[in-house]
């Protein structure tokens, strides 16, 4: 595989709060609002344009209902970029299964652990 760019840290937090805000919902424009920011600068820490301030990222937490620290989860340098976005979509996924089908994914990824780990 080619990488033509490698994430960064402000694309590393602007895709996490992207999930945050979709795993509750809302647009961009509804996020904006809540925050009191503007649609623009939104999509601009989303796309890892700018950088969110501490101030910003309290309220992005607060009305995402998610601590602060998870936009930096997994944004360590030395994760790498495909391990970072297979995370976020694994996240993602989960969010929209019900619990019993959870239950089933969390089942299946051990079995898949375990029998990775014997070899």
């Amino acid at each position: 595989m080619i990488r033509l760019m490698s994430l960064g840290l402000k694309q590393r937090v602007g895709l996490r709060v992207k999930e945050a805000r979709l795993a509750r919902g809302l647009t961009q424009e509804a996020l904006a609002d809540l925050i009191g920011r503007t649609v623009e600068a939104v999509s601009n820490i989303e796309r890892g344009r700018t950088f969110p301030t501490i101030e910003t990222l309290e309220q992005l937490g607060y009305s995402l209902r998610v601590p602060v620290h998870q936009f930096f989860e997994g944004a360590e340098p030395d994760v790498d970029d495909q391990r970072f976005m297979l995370e976020g979509k694994l996240r993602e996924i989960g969010r929209r299964l019900s619990l019993e089908d959870l239950k089933i994914a969390v089942g299946q990824l051990a079995v898949i652990v375990e029998v990775r780990e014997r070899d």
